[in-house]
């Protein structure tokens, strides 16, 4: 019984303490990189960061004719990418994508998040067979 219990406490602590995806990076030697989609395409465009090896949260949805910039960050000293969450927190960046809205993953196309002196990029994008491709 008491087993049942602490699995029951454990199970709802987990689903009440909103996602924070672990440790955030200091904000103060962030430099914001502009990436900059425009969805050329006739399907909407979500583009989407990878926060923890689990979890991605949403950058922007792109609908067909319009654009949008990605709220990317990037630490010179460390080499670490962040995106900043609605508490202002800023959560490091595994990788990035965007991809077919309600097919993201299955048809990503990857923003490359290179550690080595990032610059701000413009990328036009849309749906070719399967994949989303941006150049």
């Amino acid at each position: 019984m008491r087993s049942l219990l602490l699995f029951t406490v454990t199970i709802f602590q987990m689903l009440a303490t909103p996602a924070t995806a672990g440790k955030t990076v200091e904000r103060d030697g962030l430099v914001s990189v502009p990436v900059e989609i425009h969805n050329s395409g006739e399907a909407p465009i979500l583009c989407q960061a990878e926060i923890a090896h689990w979890f991605a949260t949403d950058l922007a949805r792109i609908e067909p004719g319009e654009g949008a910039n990605l709220d990317l960050h990037f630490e010179p000293a460390t080499g670490t990418w962040a995106v900043i969450n609605r508490r202002g927190e800023a959560l490091p960046a595994e990788r990035a994508w965007c991809g077919l809205a309600g097919r993201t993953y299955e048809t990503r196309w990857d923003v490359s998040l290179a550690r080595d002196q990032p610059q701000a990029r413009q990328f036009d994008c849309r749906a070719e067979g399967d994949r989303l491709n941006c150049w």
